[in-house]
């Protein structure tokens, strides 16, 4: 689910019955038919430089400190750093976020808004704690983000999707604005996909790509594992970006170095 461009901002379905699709619009950049909403992987953050080296478009990065391999977990699924792939990923999305870590200190002070209205909702639907990150890569917690496609507010809810879990959207009233309503409608959706998904690294995909889209892939292979399923670059990178922000949010002084 795609946001606008906020300026400076640090800040891009399997069913057994089935689940509402996140609708696909992609962007100029690219057409192929599995093109999430934004068409590339950093649109919703304003990152257009680092959407262009994501794509292979400009240069190759400049060089950059070593960043520190840490333990990462997403919702206590490790980050699988023995694979070369996954590292690769992970140094590239910090290497661009390097060209925007100026801006974490306004994304911090929206953050320290935004997480004690959102935490007990996600706790009370049983949804792990690090999906309160999942709205950085969304929107940038801007809180009238509105995409191309029409996916809006925090959580980026397309109209279809956000009507389809309880949400008025009419020319009058938009309930994806309202961060309490569309916070409930969003947990809602990701814990119908854990139901069927069973992993919540696969949920995070399928809320980037849509159910569809990850359904098919597991018809296709014989394994469950996000990182090493074939995916639309943004996808790819959707859970990178994530964890960025749950890292440098939550230990900064980890990556104090990589930074300086």
């Amino acid at each position: 689910m795609a946001a606008i461009r906020p300026a400076a901002t640090v800040a891009a379905r399997i069913t057994a019955s089935p689940l509402p699709q996140r609708s696909i619009a992609p962007s100029s950049a690219t057409t192929r038919p599995d093109a999430t909403k934004t068409g590339s992987i950093l649109t919703r953050s304003g990152w257009t430089r680092s959407d262009r080296l994501i794509n292979g478009i400009s240069p190759v990065f400049v060089n950059a400190p070593q960043l520190p391999l840490l333990d990462v977990n997403f919702c206590g699924e490790c980050l699988p750093f023995d694979q070369t792939n996954v590292v690769d990923r992970w140094k590239r999305v910090f290497t661009l976020f390097r060209l925007h870590a100026t801006d974490l200190s306004d994304l911090q002070r929206r953050a320290d808004s935004f997480f004690p209205i959102i935490d007990p909702i996600l706790e009370k639907h049983d949804i792990p704690a690090d999906f309160r990150y999942v709205p950085l890569a969304e929107s940038g917690l801007r809180p009238k983000a509105v995409s191309r496609a029409g996916a809006a507010g925090f959580w980026q809810l397309m109209p279809g999707t956000a009507r389809s879990l309880g949400l008025t959207v009419n020319s009058k009233t938009d309930e994806r604005f309202n961060v309490y309503k569309a916070t409930e409608a969003a947990c809602r959706y990701l814990k119908a996909l854990y139901s069927q998904l069973g992993s919540w690294s696969l949920v995070a995909a399928a809320y980037n790509v849509g159910p569809g889209y990850i359904s098919g892939q597991l018809k296709r292979h014989n394994h469950r594992d996000y990182y090493r399923m074939h995916l639309p670059r943004e996808t790819q990178y959707y859970l990178f970006r994530v964890l960025l922000y749950k890292e440098v949010m939550s230990r900064p002084d980890d990556y104090s170095s990589f930074f300086s």
